[in-house]
């Protein structure tokens, strides 16, 4: 059988180009992972190959390692956001690890590509958001198949409900500090403290200063045509988007809301000067409209931001990549 070393373009060649030859699931066994990478790989597939596909991804050094809260609210939060079952998710149960990093992909339920060597699924692995260098090798499909599910057998559903009782998750991963958690909860002021902020505004600066924008705008995108009126995007003003506080235009990200809402964004518009969520538009306007106590199709008004008391959005970046949001 013959190989196929790769160390360039692993993107492409591992996560994207069997779609091609009809490629229907993608099964992984990784160490490590990241719920906003999986945002984007399933959102890079539908916007430029006009595919869908499921994902069933097995992180395996949760046995060891434990998992952080926020990192299992995102990923919950990334499968209920693509609907469906096109996004499922396993962790390794307390005492079980497994660092291998296997990409198995199946058509029709039948093994046709795997891949195997160093690669986390992670965005910085892939070569999306960094430069670090990984080396993947293409082996026989079959024989990762048979692999890959007797390596998985054990793991627990991260929607299952005995996932707090098999799978540690601490509210930080510090081993001198963490706690165990038994059930989902908000980000707690602790975790905030001394974190980078940056404060988004909701209304306008500049035409009519202190207005909530007009209809096609802002909180009130959707507010037009055929558009769906929930619709909507968090302004980022020239300042905030040159600062590098939120990552490259594209790319998802998770975000934890302070009524304990996860929800993925991403910079967006010319200019970066908008912040969408993914992978629908309406998913901030909804959130924002239920905050405010508004029906979801409703026009925003200045005076709902003034009887809720608050005119911004405040992001504080948290440790592990995500963002807290307040508002």
């Amino acid at each position: 059988m013959s190989t196929d070393l790769i160390r360039d373009d692993l993107f492409q060649q591992v996560l994207l180009s069997p779609l091609a030859d009809g490629a229907d699931e993608l099964h992984i066994l990784t160490g490590y992972a990241s719920a906003s990478f999986a945002m984007f790989h399933i959102l890079e597939a539908r916007e430029h190959l006009k595919r869908d596909f499921g994902i069933r991804l097995n992180i395996g050094m949760t046995g060891t390692d434990g998992l952080l809260l926020r990192a299992h609210q995102a990923y919950a939060a990334a499968a209920s956001a693509v609907s469906g079952a096109w996004l499922r998710i396993a962790y390794a149960p307390a005492g079980i690890s497994d660092h291998s990093k296997l990409y198995v992909w199946l058509r029709g339920g039948i093994p046709i590509k795997a891949w195997f060597g160093s690669a986390n699924y992670s965005a910085t692995a892939f070569g999306i958001d960094g430069t670090r260098r990984e080396t993947m090798v293409s082996i026989d499909a079959a024989s990762a198949w048979r692999m890959l599910q007797s390596a998985a057998i054990e793991f627990v559903p991260a929607d299952g409900a005995d996932v707090f009782s098999q799978v540690e998750i601490y509210e930080v991963l510090e081993q001198e500090v963490r706690s165990r958690v038994t059930a989902a909860k908000p980000v707690t002021h602790a975790e905030l403290t001394g974190r980078p902020q940056i404060s988004l505004p909701l209304v306008q600066r500049t035409k009519n200063p202190g207005e909530v924008h007009n209809a096609g705008a802002g909180l009130n995108w959707g507010q037009r045509g055929n558009r769906r009126r929930a619709e909507a995007y968090i302004p980022v003003p020239a300042a905030a988007a040159r600062s590098g506080f939120f990552p490259n235009r594209g790319i998802p990200f998770a975000v934890h809301a302070d009524d304990g809402a996860t929800l993925f964004l991403t910079v967006a518009q010319d200019g970066d000067k908008a912040l969408h969520s993914v992978p629908d538009n309406a998913d901030i306007g909804l959130w924002f409209r239920r905050r405010l106590g508004l029906p979801g199709n409703a026009f925003v008004s200045t005076r709902d931001l003034h009887r809720y008391g608050a005119t911004e959005a405040v992001f504080t970046a948290l440790d592990d990549g995500s963002y807290f949001l307040s508002f």
